[in-house]
């Protein structure tokens, strides 16, 4: 009775100052972290090759299960493993999981029983990493493995059988290879070696020799990926901008080493593909530049798509698994106002014929009763006249032409983008009074090479475009000027260090997640299996192995210009980290409180690069939007007594900052 008359004061304490939880068709109204940061109800949806079994991820209290069920919605199996990537094999009965252990990214590949609920690991292997390289429909009970157990920094290939575990050395990667393609009979046929220079040659690899069979200069090199081949083996896949600037679909023939090119566009890169789920051949090509498109290759795929298309109603629309017979496919709807709803579509495998579309479920039902904003996309110049694609997310309260507060929001990679896709994140900010801007700098993927090459070497062209964002949200008078803060985590966090160190007077406070604060220490730390691409990452961030390039890295290190950060800043870390160290948080974290700056510090020591636990996820958010309120004065949601029971926080720097 004492706890439930606590929990009554608190939600009572909670409508005293605006952050009441009022009716759920208020637009206005708080949309709890137990929502929006939760895992979603089901995820990951896959559907196996027989098409009659779907396996996906589903929620648990605050954890997460892996679940396989036939398609009337019978549960049949259910694993206790944490969300990772899988696969179905050839087996039907059988699926292959990567598992690390508190986000360390050492892999294990387990091996997952349907029928008796028993799992194996096939790579016991101590701080080894593995991933799996293949499967055949030829061969249902092998599967490729990748893994590093020999060397760290390189990997070799292993044929195992996925039921005893045993396992057949195939590849002892001696030449120093980074990435290998296998065919459908398990064969491995290119093996990729990156140059000094950033080219990356690709060899052909066959009756115990290789052959160089294509060179891809450094410009191209971090385009092209050869993605699979067709069923009679003698044709290979690849997404690649050889030739041209935006990445397009090409075909070889490794009979006559001729080549067609099958799609591009001028407009952005080929981002995905989808294929004929028995000769492999792509049927149509995903383009994104403000939104996902689908162009259809193989005219057998048209009245599907078409059809699919038609029940979209403004989202969209992405096909997941297809079964062997390909009659029926499993695919989602979404946007980023609207949380992925699952469907299973039948056709007629012989005409393309629509049969029908079952709605299967939504991936979280709760948030569904809640309404959520619209990204906007728009592109805007930057001061030397690159196109930067951008989304904006208005808060629930905005109202031209007031300016409000605006979060920047800055994905990390550098080599990723954002999308038109639902984001938890800045769902809840938004909801909170914020509007958040997400700004594709240069360097972002999707928008061809140029784009991304120019970041090269350029990290301050990268931080320019950041603020020209800035700029434009307050002359359109979306933000003001003095309520403008930084956020992102990876590269976003280092971007969150940079903003406050290099444009101490544009942005009132920071929140980085996992940021470098010194790229000198941070590439140097990188993991051994990273080894292979340090050339790569040279060029972008500066070449720890030379005097001018160690300059270069401290020159554009945040940790250099600590003395220039004045404004609030949250931290927030892995401590299992492989990627960035919590030695970069320590850095920044410990110059900051030697000069008095207001600075807080997060530390999680059951994860790595992220958050992967839900109650890690729901403190994460929590503790920002106190902390965000308390500085650009939006609203927030009380921290609920035992809301954040089985989070491994542990706050070792600034309390008082989060009002604790």
């Amino acid at each position: 009775m004492f706890q439930k008359i606590i929990a009554f004061c608190w939600v009572a304490i909670a409508i005293l100052i605006g952050c009441d939880r009022v009716s759920q068709e208020d637009e206005h109204s708080l949309i709890p972290r137990s929502v929006l940061q939760s895992n979603p109800e089901k995820f990951g949806v896959l559907l196996n090759h027989a098409g009659d079994k779907i396996a996906y991820f589903a929620r648990k209290g605050h954890e997460v299960e892996l679940r396989v069920e036939d398609l009337f919605g019978n549960v049949i199996r259910k694993f206790d493993i944490k969300p990772s990537h899988f696969v179905w094999t050839r087996t039907g009965e059988h699926i292959l999981i990567e598992q690390d252990k508190d986000g360390d990214e050492n892999y294990h590949i387990i091996c997952l029983d349907i029928k008796t609920g028993t799992s194996k690991d096939l790579t016991p292997f101590e701080g080894a990493r593995s991933h799996i390289g293949g499967i055949s429909k030829k061969y249902p009970q092998e599967a490729i493995i990748i893994s590093n157990k020999n060397d760290p920094k390189w990997y070799d290939a292993y044929r195992m059988d996925i039921i005893t575990g045993k396992a057949d050395l195939v590849f002892r990667n001696i030449g120093k290879y980074a990435d290998f393609v296998f065919d459908n009979n398990l064969n491995l046929r290119l093996a990729s070696k990156l140059l000094p220079s950033g080219d990356i040659e690709y060899y052909s690899m066959g009756n115990g020799e290789a052959r160089l069979f294509k060179k891809i200069p450094f410009e191209d090199s971090r385009f092209t990926v050869f993605t699979h081949f067709r069923a009679d083996n003698n044709v290979v896949y690849a997404l690649t901008s050889l030739n041209r600037d935006k990445r397009a679909l090409v075909a070889y023939d490794l009979r006559n080493n001729s080549e067609k090119i099958l799609f591009k566009s001028d407009l952005a890169d080929v981002e995905e593909l989808n294929c004929d789920p028995n000769n492999f051949i792509p049927q149509y090509a995903v383009v994104d530049y403000l939104k996902p498109e689908i162009f259809v290759i193989d005219k057998a795929v048209s009245k599907d798509i078409a059809y699919l298309q038609r029940h979209a109603n403004g989202r969209n629309l992405r096909i997941v698994s297809r079964n062997d017979q390909d009659d029926t496919w499993l695919m989602n709807y979404y946007s980023s106002d609207c949380c992925r709803k699952h469907y299973l579509y039948r056709r007629n495998a012989k005409t393309g014929e629509p049969i029908s579309l079952k709605f299967l479920f939504s991936a979280q039902p709760t948030l569904d009763k809640y309404k959520l904003q619209k990204k906007e996309p728009f592109v805007i110049k930057s001061r030397d006249g690159q196109n930067l694609v951008c989304y904006l997310t208005k808060s629930t309260d905005f109202k031209a032409p007031t300016p409000r507060k605006l979060i920047v929001y800055v994905h990390g990679g550098p080599w990723g983008r954002d999308d038109d896709y639902c984001d938890p994140d800045v769902q809840l900010l938004a909801n909170r009074g914020y509007s958040v801007l997400q700004i594709n700098y240069r360097g972002s993927t999707g928008f061809g090479k140029k784009f991304i090459n120019i970041a090269d070497g350029n990290l301050d062209k990268i931080r320019n475009d950041i603020i020209d964002g800035v700029n434009w949200a307050i002359a359109n008078k979306i933000a003001d000027k003095n309520h403008v803060a930084i956020m992102g985590g990876s590269f976003g966090g280092y971007s969150v260090l940079a903003g406050l160190a290099f444009n101490p007077d544009v942005f009132c406070c920071g929140v980085d997640v996992v940021g470098p604060a010194n790229l000198l220490t941070f590439i140097e730390a990188i993991p051994p299996y990273w080894i292979c691409e340090l050339d790569m990452l040279s060029k972008f961030f500066g070449d720890p192995r030379t005097k001018e390039g160690r300059e270069f890295l401290l020159k554009n290190s945040p940790i250099t210009y600590v003395q220039d950060i004045s404004k609030p800043l949250l931290v927030f870390h892995g401590k299992n980290d492989p990627r960035v160290k919590q030695k970069e948080a320590d850095q920044i974290v410990g110059v900051l409180k030697e000069k008095r700056s207001p600075v807080a510090y997060v530390l999680y020591p059951d994860e790595g690069h992220g958050f992967h636990r839900e109650q890690n996820a729901k403190s994460y958010m929590a503790f920002t939007e106190i902390f965000l309120a308390k500085i650009l004065g939006g609203r927030f949601e009380p921290i609920y007594p035992g809301e954040l029971d089985g989070s491994s926080h542990q706050i070792l720097e600034g309390k008082e900052i989060l009002g604790l």
